[in-house]
């Protein structure tokens, strides 16, 4: 494993505010890329600001701003409750839905016709991973944070990949977020007692095994949640520079902004964000601001 040694200037707070603000500039860096199919266009996205991120429209509330605000507004109030939420998720969709994906859409009009979350989806998506994350926000109470995000995640993907994905990556951003950085063993110990497939507990294995060969890739609107989830873990295990890899990110291009919430939110929670670019924390619109406050409000 090739992870830095922990720095002891980076307390709780800095994580906190990491994961939380991280998670905004990691969406917006990767919408700056996120359409661009081969080289060219990404040379040509890149070409007037570089490796900056891409704020949304005045006014529009990105859908991975919007999931993972809605459980924030949640633990603020001062308990989850699942159909409020759903109610929160509605009313954006409604007033907004900006960069909601296919699968999610599908999955909030099921909900507001039927009045329950749904129970088929095309495919299962990665919308309820970002959606949960921010369970890992309780890990005070380590069951009632897995429980949690496994319901959070089910409300928009029935899958169980979708759902045990969420709660690989709660887990993940929680042991980072108390400092701690070798998390594959707690996160394959968590996916053999839910009773993970063995394509995803194999996905899993295989992240420490070569630091040279990068699992595939999670392209395109909504990946595969087991694509995503091992892509992450083999990025936050072999990635010591988190900068390095969110610009990578970028510079690949197809990634979504789900994914790229993802990311910028566990390097984020690793390693802080005192060291990435000024102009990104600058650029990445309105949202940084909110999640700041929200990371202040719960020092106290």
């Amino acid at each position: 494993m090739t992870s830095p040694p922990a720095s002891p200037a980076l307390d709780a707070d800095a994580r906190r505010t990491g994961f939380l603000v991280g998670a905004v500039v990691g969406a917006r860096l990767a919408a700056r890329t996120a359409t661009c199919l081969g080289p060219d266009a990404v040379r040509a996205a890149l070409a007037e600001q570089g490796v900056m991120p891409l704020a949304p429209p005045p006014g529009r509330r990105p859908a991975d701003v919007a999931l993972g605000d809605g459980l924030l507004e949640e633990f603020l109030e001062g308990g989850v409750d699942l159909r409020r939420l759903s109610g929160r998720y509605l009313a954006w969709w409604r007033e907004d839905g900006f960069e909601a994906g296919p699968l999610l859409e599908t999955a909030l009009a099921q909900m507001a016709e039927f009045d329950a979350p749904t129970a088929t989806l095309p495919a299962a998506g990665t919308a309820p991973l970002v959606a949960a994350l921010p369970a890992a926000l309780a890990s005070a109470t380590p069951a009632t944070m897995v429980s949690g995000a496994f319901h959070v995640a089910r409300l928009l993907d029935p899958s169980e990949s979708a759902a045990l994905a969420a709660v690989a990556l709660v887990v993940t951003a929680s042991r980072l977020l108390d400092g701690q950085r070798d998390v594959i063993p707690d996160v394959l110990a968590l996916l053999r007692s839910n009773r993970a497939s063995a394509e995803m507990l194999e996905a899993v294995r295989a992240v420490p095994r070569d630091p040279r060969r990068a699992p595939p890739v999670p392209t395109g609107e909504e990946p595969d949640p087991t694509t995503t989830l091992a892509w992450l873990l083999w990025q936050l295990h072999h990635r010591s520079r988190g900068v390095e890899a969110l610009t990578e990110m970028v510079q690949r291009g197809g990634m979504s902004p789900l994914v790229g919430s993802l990311f910028g939110a566990i390097i984020g929670a690793r390693d802080g964000i005192r060291d990435w670019p000024v102009a990104w924390i600058s650029n990445a619109g309105e949202d940084v601001r909110l999640r700041e406050s929200i990371a202040r409000r719960m020092r106290r």
